[in-house]
C-alpha cells in the first residue's frame, strides 16, 4: 500500500464519487427515476400528472443542489488525499526543523525582491 495516498481516502473519493454521479443522472432524468420508484412503491391509482410534475421540478432542483454538495466534499477528499502525506511530516517536525525552514523561507523570499528592486 502506498504510504501518500492511504487507502480510507480512496475509497472514501470512490464512494463519493460514485454518489455524485448517481445524484447527477437523477437530477438530469427525473421522469424515469420517479417512474421507477412509483412502480416499485405506489398503487397505480394514486398517480396525478401534476403531482408527478411538482416530483419532477422537485427532483431536479434537489439533485443538482445535493450533487454540488457531494462534487464539493469529494474534491475536499481527493485534496486531503493528495496533500496527507506532507501534513503528516508537518506534524512529526521539531520546533529547530520549524525554525530552519522559516529561516531558509526568509532568505528565499528577500533574495528575488532585492534582484527584482535592481531591474526597475
Amino acid at each position: 500500500m502506498d504510504e501518500r495516498f492511504p487507502l480510507h481516502y480512496q475509497i472514501a473519493c470512490i464512494v463519493l464519487t460514485a454518489l455524485f454521479v448517481w445524484a447527477f443522472s437523477i437530477s438530469r432524468e427525473p421522469r424515469q427515476w420517479r417512474r421507477l420508484y412509483q412502480s416499485t412503491f405506489s398503487k397505480a391509482e394514486q398517480f396525478s400528472v401534476n403531482k408527478n410534475k411538482v416530483i419532477d421540478e422537485s427532483l431536479k432542483k434537489w439533485g443538482i443542489l445535493i450533487a454540488m454538495v457531494i462534487l464539493v466534499i469529494d474534491v475536499g477528499c481527493f485534496v486531503a488525499m493528495v496533500t496527507y502525506k506532507d501534513r503528516m511530516q508537518a506534524q512529526t517536525m521539531s520546533a529547530e526543523d520549524w525554525y530552519r525552514l522559516n529561516e531558509q523561507n526568509k532568505i528565499q523570499g528577500a533574495a528575488p525582491q532585492a534582484g527584482r528592486a535592481g531591474i526597475q
